[in-house]
């Protein structure tokens, strides 16, 4: 073979391998993988579109949040109330910043209040001066929580008040130890034991809000734009394989594997993901009532004063289009 082959035959090769060390490695931040995220890497739509995701859990929204606007992460799976308090400056660090929410997530919260035995209605909690355990004090799930007091005529500062502890495992370990006698968060089976129990589901409350939303800062957005919108259809394939009835056993098998064997873990991921009133939006769409609903919650915390912002503030829809038309194609 000559040279002039030989240099054909290296092009051929490198051609062939360069998507398997071509990768383009994406820092992601979240408070734990939901099934979307498991199985758009256990299924490789991630690996198809040449995307190696390095995945960095946190605690509390505040270390999501500063590192996020620090540049630690290129995106973040979170709540919009997140996204939308340290846009307007109304997080820890009081600086505003340029996010974006480039993919919808979840219909609605899955979250309860659930307090102590001894608070039996909403009247009970009149006065009481109890503590609950948030995340943290004006983002997170506390606003949601204030909403649902305020219905019901409970005020904060005058009837209870919050401590923020961090994500839902913190909130869980924090009434525990006798720090507060509830809050939002999921009941385990120690609490159940002690008659910790239910007052009200914020389903029932807000059926539309916007969680598991992917956002970005928009100038990283900008200078990235083929891989966020690679990102992206991966997410949207992801999502449509999951809500397709006939991959429910694979996508169990994906996610038990994922989370090390726990078969009650993955039926509880999937069968969030699929509920049809707070599971996943189909194709990843964004649903801006979602965002009106934090808006509205946010005004009741006093934190959005004057009129609102439109929910098209924080939404930028081009990575969401394009991943989608070349879908469709």
């Amino acid at each position: 073979m000559n040279a002039a082959g030989w240099f054909r035959t290296g092009l051929a090769i490198l051609s062939l391998w360069s998507p398997a060390w071509a990768e383009d490695v994406l820092r992601v931040g979240g408070f734990g993988q939901d099934a979307v995220g498991i199985v758009a890497e256990g299924k490789g739509f991630l690996k198809a579109e040449g995307i190696r995701k390095e995945y960095h859990s946190v605690r509390a929204s505040v270390e999501l949040m500063q590192n996020f606007g620090g540049g630690t992460y290129d995106v973040i799976h979170t709540t919009a109330d997140n996204v939308i308090a340290w846009a307007e400056g109304q997080g820890a660090d009081r600086t505003t910043h340029d996010f974006i929410i480039f993919i919808g997530g979840r219909k609605t919260l899955t979250n309860e209040f659930a307090v102590a035995p001894e608070i039996k209605t909403f009247t009970d909690l009149k006065g009481s001066g109890k503590i609950f355990a948030v995340d943290a004090y004006n983002t997170g799930y506390a606003p949601v929580l204030v909403a649902i007091l305020q219905k019901h005529g409970i005020i904060l500062k005058k009837d209870y008040e919050m401590k923020p502890v961090g994500g839902g495992s913190s909130r869980v370990e924090a009434v525990k130890r006798g720090e507060a006698i509830g809050g939002m968060l999921t009941l385990d089976d120690e609490l159940k034991r002690k008659g910790f129990h239910v007052l009200a589901r914020a389903q029932d409350y807000f059926p539309a809000y916007a969680v598991g939303i992917g956002a970005a800062r928009r100038d990283w957005a900008q200078q990235h734009e083929g891989l966020l919108v690679r990102y992206t259809r991966a997410l949207i394939r992801a999502t449509d394989w999951i809500l397709d009835p006939k991959n429910k056993q694979v996508a169990l098998q994906t996610l038990q594997a994922r989370l090390q064997g726990s078969v009650e873990e993955a039926a509880e991921l999937y069968n969030e993901a699929v509920n049809p009133n707070v599971g996943l939006i189909p194709r990843g769409k964004i649903n801006p009532q979602g965002i009106q609903t934090i808006l509205d919650i946010r005004r009741v915390m006093d934190e959005m004063k004057g009129p609102l912002p439109s929910p098209s503030k924080y939404i930028d829809e081009r990575y969401y289009q394009k991943a989608i038309a070349s879908i469709d194609r």
